[in-house]
């Protein structure tokens, strides 16, 4: 049984593929996303997902989450007094989505799809094959997450060769890719992004002008102060989108402090991630056409999709960052589909026709061409 894998920053998922297209496979607590957080305890017992992330605010030492930033590098984690590598946390977070399909497909999962950041260097896939190996997987194919987003938009539908721009922004990482579309052949022109760039970066963002609004100081809180700061920034930052400002509450040694925070206050907070972007976006491509794939964090597409649109007018027709047929389906869903629905499109098809069969062998050219050390 093969599954396509999202292994993602904050939050992972696993689909598998059915007669009626690819479908997600909830977790152990149905829940489609899987928390990307690890904890161990003093006994060695590995806890993954809501239950490491629930563990955070009372064991924070035994706890590590955003390693996937991490990845192919010599980066040493220490939980409860054990030592794990990037690739070895990202293995326990496969290994639980793996665990999770058997239980409830029935059947034993050995081969796996996994998405990877376009900008992911040799170093960092090897790692992250390395980590689904670790978890009992082989490791079939990697896929950058932009393609994967530009299978499940539909742009492989396209009757004209075109050009389009990924605009990723995930829970800890951030793409921007130029894709291009040439007699059914799909490759990916352009790369920009930045590997320490995400929604956690945004979280911080807001707990700092707390900070700053309620004159604290980071390093005078404990660790589990910092944690349940953390929390209320998320809480906060998710808020913020729907209102004009948000009421930040945060209990500091036994007393509740609050501050009002104003959209604008946040967003002029934020200013240096949206330069990030804006470089980001300045590829030398000719953009027909954008579509976007924001990840976990919906809050900041109102003022990243206005940057964009501004960005793009000036080299290319820029189309709505979203179709309507897409509004419905979280972006990181999105990834996880893709993978495993163009993996069972070109090798599960019989009697195939002679042009099916040209389009087969175009797009395994490609694929080989974008990752020849698989």
């Amino acid at each position: 049984m093969i599954v396509g894998i999202d292994l993602g920053t904050t939050n992972s998922l696993i689909a598998y593929f059915t007669e009626e297209g690819a479908k997600i496979i909830p977790n152990r607590l149905g829940k489609n996303l899987t928390p990307s957080v690890v904890s161990v305890d003093g006994e060695g017992n590995v806890y993954v997902g809501e239950t490491a992330k629930e563990r955070m605010s009372l064991y924070p030492d035994s706890v590590a989450q955003t390693f996937k930033r991490s990845m192919g590098t010599e980066r040493d984690y220490i939980l409860s007094g054990r030592h794990f590598k990037p690739e070895e946390l990202s293995s326990l977070v496969l290994r639980s989505l793996k665990e999770d399909a058997e239980s409830f497909l029935g059947q034993e999962v050995t081969e796996a799809v996994i998405s990877v950041p376009a900008y992911f260097d040799d170093k960092r896939r090897k790692a992250t094959k390395r980590a689904g190996e670790l978890a009992g997987l082989k490791v079939e194919r990697m896929i950058s997450e932009p393609t994967a987003a530009a299978v499940a938009y539909g742009l492989y539908d396209k009757t004209r060769d075109t050009r389009f721009l990924v605009f990723d922004l995930g829970g800890g990482t951030f793409d921007v890719s130029i894709l291009e579309l040439y007699h059914n052949i799909l490759e990916v022109r352009a790369v920009a992004g930045d590997n320490y760039l995400g929604g956690e970066d945004f979280t911080e963002v807001m707990a700092k002008v707390f900070l700053q609004k309620a004159k604290l100081s980071l390093q005078n809180l404990s660790e589990k102060e910092q944690v349940r700061l953390y929390r209320e920034a998320e809480k906060a930052k998710c808020a913020i989108n729907d209102t004009d400002k948000v009421t930040f509450g945060f209990l500091y040694k036994e007393e509740q402090l609050e501050q009002q925070i104003t959209y604008k206050e946040y967003e002029e907070a934020c200013e240096k991630y949206g330069e990030t972007s804006e470089e980001a976006l300045r590829l030398k491509y000719q953009v027909d056409d954008l579509s976007a794939a924001f990840e976990a964090n919906r809050q900041t597409v109102e003022e990243f999709t206005a940057e964009v649109d501004a960005l793009c007018e000036s080299v290319g027709q820029v189309s709505e960052a979203f179709d309507s047929s897409m509004t419905e389906i979280h972006a990181q869903e999105v990834g996880a589909l893709a993978l495993i629905q163009k993996y069972e499109d070109l090798t599960s098809q019989a009697n195939l026709t002679a042009a099916q069969e040209k389009q087969l062998e175009a797009v395994n050219q490609q694929l080989a061409q974008s990752y020849p050390e698989l």
